[in-house]
C-alpha cells in the first residue's frame, strides 16, 4: 500500500488511484461536484511532496488550472493519479481556505487578520482567474471532453454526493472538537455532565 497524506492525515491508497477517490474514500476535506469530470476544479491540490509519484498533468488540468498555480505545484485531486510507490503529500484547495480564513477570523500569535487576510484573498482572486481569463474556451474544451449534458448536469449519483458531504463535515466536526478538547485548559474541559 501507499501511503498519502491528504490534510496532515496519513492515508492508505492503492497504485493507479485518484487523489479525489483516496480523499472521498476517507471523508478527508476536499471539494468536488462534478463526479471526477474535471470540471468543478473544486478537487484541486497543492502537492506538497511527492509529485513526481504522480502521473504528468492531464489534458483536462493544462485547460482549466493557470499556467502558475500548475508551476506552484496545484493539481486535479480528480486527475491525479498515483504512479509511483513513495509518499505523496497533499494539502486540499478547500482545507487550505479553511486554514487561511480561520487565520483571518482567529490570527495566530505574532499576526494580524489583516496581513492573514492577504494570502486568503490572493488564493480567491487566483481561483476566480483560472475560470475567468480562460473563459470560453475552457468551457468549450469540456463540452468537446464530455459533453454538453454533463457540463450542465455534471453530477452522475446525488445521494453519493450527499453521503459524502455528510460524512466530510462529520469528520470536519469531530476533528475541531477534539482540537478544541486538546487545547482547552482543565477548567474549560467538558465533563461527564455536559
Amino acid at each position: 500500500m501507499i501511503q498519502v497524506e491528504i490534510n496532515d492525515e496519513v492515508i492508505e491508497a492503492k497504485l493507479g488511484e485518484r487523489l479525489l477517490t483516496v480523499a472521498r474514500r476517507n471523508a478527508s476535506h476536499i471539494g468536488f461536484v462534478c463526479d471526477g469530470n474535471s470540471l468543478c476544479t473544486m478537487c484541486e491540490c497543492k502537492i506538497l511532496s511527492g509529485a513526481d509519484q504522480l502521473n504528468p498533468p492531464t489534458e483536462a488540468e493544462h485547460t482549466w488550472l493557470a499556467d502558475g498555480r500548475m508551476a506552484d505545484g496545484y493539481r486535479l485531486g480528480c486527475q491525479a493519479s498515483l504512479r509511483g510507490t513513495e509518499q505523496v503529500r497533499v494539502l486540499t484547495r478547500a482545507e487550505e481556505m479553511r486554514r487561511q480564513l480561520d487565520a483571518v477570523i482567529a490570527p495566530p500569535a505574532g499576526t494580524t487578520a489583516i496581513e492573514n487576510l492577504r494570502p486568503l484573498l490572493a488564493n480567491i482572486a487566483a481561483i476566480n482567474w483560472q475560470h475567468i481569463g480562460r473563459w470560453p474556451s475552457n468551457l468549450l474544451h469540456a463540452i468537446s471532453r464530455i459533453g454538453l449534458p454533463a457540463v450542465f448536469w455534471p453530477i452522475t449519483d446525488l445521494s453519493l454526493l450527499v453521503d459524502d458531504t455528510v460524512r466530510i463535515t462529520r469528520q470536519l466536526l469531530d476533528t475541531n472538537t477534539n482540537a478544541k478538547r486538546l487545547t482547552a485548559t482543565p477548567a474549560e474541559r467538558p465533563t461527564l455532565t455536559d
